[in-house]
């Protein structure tokens, strides 16, 4: 595996925009919320280009409970290079190639190898529709009179996004923060917080834009 060694302090990654934060006021049905229209456009930007990119990212995944102490953490890396995709934490791997989603369990105990994995159809969607879907998906939280999540930026670019209304489904928890590299676009440090006191963090240690067959192995 090759990697540029790239220490990343905290959760604030160099970025894609560095640029005054224009406010303006949106009310809601619950009540009212300081949005940044650019910052919306720029987050969904980023996320975007961060599933079209080349790269192979390195780190740890943690979650926590605020309320417990308690902790689990791996390692977690990431390796894509479209229209493939392979993603490794708490000893199970997940991923795409193109039409084919790629799952492989984490064992249990203490076995750290993931189990045989699994393809999914080959007749499935495509990598490209599968991002024009997840980026779908994601403007119908951040956008529109009523957002599930406002979205600011928060320096180098990285964005923090609050959740604005109840929704079951809301997949960044009650408040996230989300980084993405400015060399490569892939996505780097982000923290998420649930409700009830739960954490989960990714702090990304190498980062690369060059990806080996290798690293895509599941």
């Amino acid at each position: 595996m090759r990697a540029r060694r790239g220490l990343i302090l905290g959760w604030v990654v160099v970025g894609l925009y560095a640029a005054a934060i224009v406010v303006a006021l949106i009310t809601t049905t619950d009540g009212e919320r300081t949005g940044d229209d650019g910052a919306v456009a720029s987050f969904v930007e980023a996320w975007e280009r961060s599933r079209e990119a080349t790269f192979i990212r390195t780190g740890t995944f943690e979650r926590r409970s605020d309320v417990t102490n308690a902790a689990i953490t791996s390692e977690d890396v990431l390796a894509q290079r479209p229209p493939q995709r392979i993603h490794r934490q708490l000893g199970g791997v997940d991923g795409r190639n193109d039409r084919r989603v790629i799952v492989c369990a984490a064992q249990p105990g203490d076995d750290s190898k993931p189990a045989a994995c699994k393809l999914g159809d080959a007749a499935g969607a495509t990598y490209d529709e599968d991002v024009a879907a997840e980026v779908a998906a994601l403007r119908t939280l951040v956008e529109g009179p009523t957002p599930v999540y406002s979205v600011e930026r928060a320096g180098n670019g990285c964005f923090a996004l609050d959740q604005l209304r109840s929704e079951p489904r809301a997949p960044f928890g009650v408040e996230a923060r989300f980084c993405f590299d400015d060399a490569t676009g892939a996505p780097t440090n982000s923290r998420v917080r649930y409700a009830g006191g739960i954490v989960e963090v990714v702090a990304v240690t190498d980062l690369a834009g060059t990806v080996d067959d290798a690293d895509l192995e599941p």
